[in-house]
């Protein structure tokens, strides 16, 4: 019985530290960057330590104006398609674009024109995505954060 239990503690933690590994995420400029009003700025996802090189990697940018409140900013799906979301439609003109370096190891992110309201957290969250028996499945995830200080010149 007691060799049992054993195997079944073993397989429990190699199932859910398989389920539950992170990738390493890092924000840069950060933890906290400055701007003035009406310059451009360029953030950058870093992503290291990925599992499996036969997996994809879906990002999403997120933005925080409040801890509470979060908005889409963008998204890169398994396919390389780019979704601009509810942050970025806000905005008559597009300000924000995405792309992505050295294969799936930097996303870099420029808002171009900062506004005041463009003050806050900004959050990179990564999702390793495989393909196991046929279907489609989380594999690793990892997030990076900083907090973007916007100046202006007439305050």
């Amino acid at each position: 019985m007691k060799l049992s239990a054993f195997a079944i503690v073993l397989l429990t933690r190699a199932f859910i530290g398989e389920l539950s590994e992170a990738l390493n995420v890092t924000v840069t400029p950060g933890p906290v960057s400055m701007c003035m009003e009406g310059d451009n700025i360029t953030l950058s996802c870093l992503v290291s330590q990925r599992k499996r090189s036969s997996s994809v990697l879906v990002l999403h940018w997120l933005y925080f104006p409040t801890p509470e409140d979060e908005h889409l900013v963008v998204r890169m799906g398994m396919k390389k398609t780019k979704y601009y979301g509810n942050y970025s439609k806000h905005f008559p003109q597009t300000r924000f674009h995405l792309w992505e370096e050295m294969d799936g190891q930097i996303y870099r992110m420029l808002i171009l024109n900062v506004s005041l309201e463009d003050g806050g957290n900004y959050t990179c969250k990564v999702q390793e995505i495989r393909k196991h028996r046929n279907k489609w499945r989380a594999s690793s995830n990892g997030t990076g954060s900083m907090e973007l200080r916007v100046w202006s010149l007439c305050h």
